[in-house]
């Protein structure tokens, strides 16, 4: 122990403190490694009130969110748009122009085969401008 002292003593005097500085602050350090009271130890009452000032103020229980989709209200304006453009693409389809006709949302998205290749239509109903 008095080597480990001594190697502190020369490494804190490399910091730039006296002799009596660099040993005062060794052995206080090793007073508080090996948990011995120290001067500077709060009070009974002084831990009290680090406490309470230092306590996070976490809930006790966490707060459970219940996430739910929202309901949309239809919109039967859109739903008739959807439906006359299904018409006219059936129309093709018997044509032989265009092939598997399906409203996949009956508000918002046509799907539709045309040469080989998959298409979707999809519609969209803007805000008002302000």
């Amino acid at each position: 122990m008095a080597k480990s002292i001594e190697a502190e003593v020369k490494r804190l005097m490399a910091t730039g403190m006296t002799e009596a500085e660099a040993k005062e602050t060794a052995l206080y350090d090793l007073e508080v490694e090996a948990g011995e009271p120290t001067e500077f130890d709060l009070t009974a009452e002084q831990q009290k009130v680090a406490k309470k000032y230092t306590a996070t103020g976490t809930k006790k229980k966490p707060t459970e969110y219940q996430f739910s989709k929202r309901e949309r209200k239809p919109n039967e304006t859109k739903r008739h748009i959807m439906g006359d453009i299904k018409v006219l693409f059936q129309g093709l389809e018997l044509n032989g122009i265009c092939k598997d006709v399906c409203l996949s949302n009956p508000e918002r998205t046509l799907d539709f085969e045309w040469d080989g290749k998959q298409y979707t239509i999809t519609l969209t109903e803007h805000r008002p401008k302000k």
